[in-house]
């Protein structure tokens, strides 16, 4: 298994080089750590000039890029440069209590509305530029998973209350209940033009459902514990179990094809799926990502740990000769990184310190992806 060394910087750190850059009176510093396989972690300050910035510790190397990206590495811990992005764009979720942050949202394409949800049971829709559009209330319990449908207009909700709601995004009416699972709603997909929706809840179950009737069309019983995540392509529904494995479901014939991983092993969080290179990813609680062929389920094509903490959400961001994928922990780390051998972390996104990454959303942009992720600060961050 690779185990990759890293960096983390104060989320903040922008602000201490723009004030450098103007010459705002008092000394500017901010904290950078490094964490290294089997090296004691080290822990100093960068202090941020008008043209340079300078480490306390010579072991760690930074550069400014720009007011918004910086270098960092250590070549005497083995960690390699990669490029540290702040924010271009902040949401604040002002509606949702700060005690319970954004559990759960998602950003129409390629970047218009955004629908966020907490712990009050309720679904707040913002422009992307700040402004609050509408309420949706209706659920009893957390909300954990939503999703636009691809018209932009409709959402689609699941709580820990049971219960799959549909939603106008313009005036806040819920037309459709979809009510079945006899667990909390863990996560949802939309299929095609949203004729058809997938969701997977605690109760082991994936279910497949039909809008227009409001009826269960498949149950899939996928485990005995929960479903943690679901990732939907037309050839292929894939499912992150609580019980340590990836279950792969064929839609068409609606039967299990393949399982990866084995019962009893670490409890796979997050899940993708790449149908282009056929490449099966899952994140498992004990920070670890598997990659698997999805033609051969005992072929581990790579495995790599970046730190300790569950890996909360993944998330393809290209699926070219060389794929690339995004990956949120539970202690607040966002990253992009190529699925080569060996592994390589391709940039940082900084912002939400330990708090831990709830949701990863990618939409397209003329140079790059866009990244949008949240944690539980009320905030949806735009990289």
């Amino acid at each position: 298994m690779q185990v990759l060394g890293y960096i983390a910087v104060q989320p903040d750190w922008p602000i201490d080089v723009t004030n450098a850059q103007n010459k705002v009176e008092g000394e500017h510093k901010f904290w950078v750590s490094a964490y290294a396989p089997s090296e004691p972690s080290l822990h100093t300050s960068v202090r941020a000039t008008a043209d340079a910035l300078l480490v306390d510790d010579a072991r760690i190397e930074a550069s400014l890029v720009s007011s918004r990206q910086l270098h960092l590495s250590s070549p005497s811990l083995f960690i390699p440069r990669c490029v540290y992005t702040a924010p271009s764009r902040t949401v604040a979720c002002t509606q949702i209590a700060r005690g319970t942050g954004v559990r759960a949202f998602d950003v129409t394409q390629p970047g218009g509305l955004i629908v966020a949800g907490g712990d009050d049971g309720a679904l707040d829709v913002y422009e992307t530029h700040g402004t609050h559009r509408v309420r949706l209330e209706g659920h009893i319990g957390d909300i954990t998973s939503c999703v636009f449908f691809p018209s932009g207009q409709v959402v689609l909700s699941g709580a820990t209350d049971m219960q799959i709601k549909i939603w106008s995004a313009c005036d806040g009416t819920n037309p459709v209940t979809l009510v079945g699972h006899t667990g909390a709603i863990t996560d949802l997909c939309i299929i095609g033009v949203g004729k058809r929706v997938v969701s997977a809840a605690k109760d082991g179950c994936v279910k497949v459902w039909e809008c227009g009737t409001s009826s269960c069309l498949h149950t899939y019983e996928v485990s005995v514990d929960a479903v943690n995540a679901i990732w939907y392509d037309e050839s292929a529904l894939v499912a992150a179990c609580e019980d340590g494995r990836v279950v792969v479901i064929d839609p068409a014939e609606q039967v299990v094809k393949a399982v990866f991983g084995k019962k009893g092993e670490p409890p796979m969080r997050s899940v993708a799926y790449d149908a282009r290179n056929r490449l099966v990813i899952g994140g498992r609680a004990d920070g670890v990502v598997c990659v698997w062929d999805m033609d051969n389920p005992d072929d581990m094509k790579l495995l790599f740990r970046r730190g300790n903490a569950s890996v909360s959400v993944i998330r393809l961001v290209s699926q070219s000769t060389e794929p690339r994928i995004c990956v949120g922990t539970e202690d607040g780390q966002l990253y992009t990184a190529a699925l080569s051998d060996p592994v390589t972390v391709i940039e940082d996104f900084v912002a939400f310190d330990v708090n831990p990454i709830s949701q990863i959303r990618i939409t397209p942009s003329a140079s790059r992806p866009h990244i949008w992720a949240a944690a539980q600060d009320s905030r949806v961050c735009m990289f």
